[in-house]
């Protein structure tokens, strides 16, 4: 049968794994779905649904979806799937796009499963072949899917730990979709490419703030060759954009009074043990660099202790008040008679991930809400943050997300 004359969105890559991971266990499956499990190196990849992982160097690929299906327990909890990242032509790319697994904080459903529409799509970033079809500027931030040339892979992490179905566990499943370009598209693509970028929100307007504005310095040629040179590729030059997905915990009780800032940065007033690891410290320090962050969505999400985590469980996300960003010092966005988005553990427009305690159903889940407004981080020393109502909120009893365009080195 010939190939499609029609672009299509494929899916590259779908795992089912059900033998569960270990407490403190990372596992990373290879673009042949083979990874290191119990019982030796095994292919996870699931049948009947993947051609091949593998360009072979033939075609060029971008991924605009990553779709995760959560691990439970006997007891239909949520397990510890604590981190989900890409490996791209053998890089890891966690450093952009570090993704919760667990269903209460899902920030990557199955499409089907989105809350209120089952065609809902929740993409890394549009295909190239739309973003240049479309005839709109500023093509370089907005072409962002994560893109690779030969390989792909997954990596997976937890803390406490997955069953396997053999003991009661679900296992869990993870999709990734996107397009396929052969030379010829590149070819003709290749004509609609513009490198300028300008981005000026309204608040940058009226405080009299920069704009971000520079040429992408591209390679000359959209080519196999050169494919992950461009935005979304790990092989970038001094300047890149890339899509940018994260999320936090908070690794320590909150002050009762103060907002509690997901970094471990003192001056982004953090502190150590602010947040679990690297890949969770949500603060930005560029106000001696040329980076740049546009924010496009953020979540703050109560969650419950996971199965094998030790503690009193309380209240998911138990004196939660409020929520937003510190931007230079300044708390964000400024509600009437409050600094920051009034957010309870019962009332809360900020959620994602599962849709209960709001709304009684299993397996139905929230995207990641848009920010309300514009925020262009640039020059400025920028991050998220949650406020008590009084007394403390305890440990890992609330989580962030936050999803956007990270262009780091702009040219000045």
């Amino acid at each position: 049968m010939p190939a499609s004359e029609y672009v299509i969105e494929k899916t590259f890559y779908d795992i089912t794994d059900t033998d569960g991971l270990s407490a403190d266990q990372t596992k990373v499956y290879d673009a042949a779905g083979y990874a290191q499990g119990p019982n030796g190196l095994k292919n996870y990849m699931s049948p009947n649904t993947i051609t091949s992982s593998s360009t072979n160097g033939a075609t060029v690929r971008e991924i605009t979806s990553i779709e995760i299906i959560p691990p439970q327990n006997s007891n239909g909890e949520y397990e510890d799937l604590r981190e989900v990242w890409l490996i791209l032509d053998n890089k890891s790319s966690q450093h952009y796009i570090n993704l919760p697994g667990r269903g209460d904080l899902l920030m990557t459903p199955l499409r089907t499963q989105v809350y209120g529409s089952v065609n809902y799509k929740i993409p890394l970033g549009p295909p190239l072949w739309s973003v240049l079809g479309d005839g709109r500027g500023n093509v370089p931030i907005r072409a962002v899917a994560p893109k690779f040339s030969r390989t792909l892979g997954i990596a997976v992490s937890t803390i406490y730990g997955v069953s396997s179905a053999a003991n009661g566990g679900t296992g869990y499943r993870i999709r990734i979709k996107g397009y396929e370009y052969t030379p010829e598209m590149l070819e003709n693509l290749a004509e609609l490419w513009h490198n300028s970028v300008q981005v000026q929100t309204l608040t940058r307007q009226v405080e009299g703030k920069p704009a971000l504005k520079f040429d992408y310095p591209s390679p000359k040629t959209l080519e196999l060759a050169t494919w992950t040179q461009f935005p979304g590729g790990l092989e970038q030059g001094s300047t890149k954009i890339m899509p940018y997905w994260h999320f936090a915990f908070n690794a320590a009780a909150t002050d009762p009074n103060r907002p509690y800032t997901f970094t471990d940065l003192n001056a982004l007033g953090g502190g150590t043990g602010h947040v679990e690891d690297q890949y969770q410290d949500l603060g930005l320090e560029f106000n001696l660099n040329n980076d740049a962050f546009m924010l496009q969505g953020f979540g703050v999400q109560p969650v419950p202790l996971p199965p094998g985590q030790a503690g009193a469980p309380g209240v998911p996300g138990q004196n939660l008040a409020r929520a937003g960003w510190a931007v230079n010092g300044s708390y964000l966005p400024n509600e009437e008679g409050s600094e920051g988005i009034f957010v309870t553990p019962g009332v809360n427009d900020l959620a994602f991930g599962s849709v209960k305690p709001y709304v009684a159903l299993d397996n139905v889940f929230r995207p990641v809400p848009k920010w309300p407004g514009q925020l262009l981080i640039y020059k400025d020393n920028a991050v998220p943050w949650v406020g008590a109502n009084g007394s403390p909120i305890p440990a890992d009893a609330v989580a962030v997300a936050m999803t956007g365009t990270l262009v780091e080195g702009a040219p000045s």
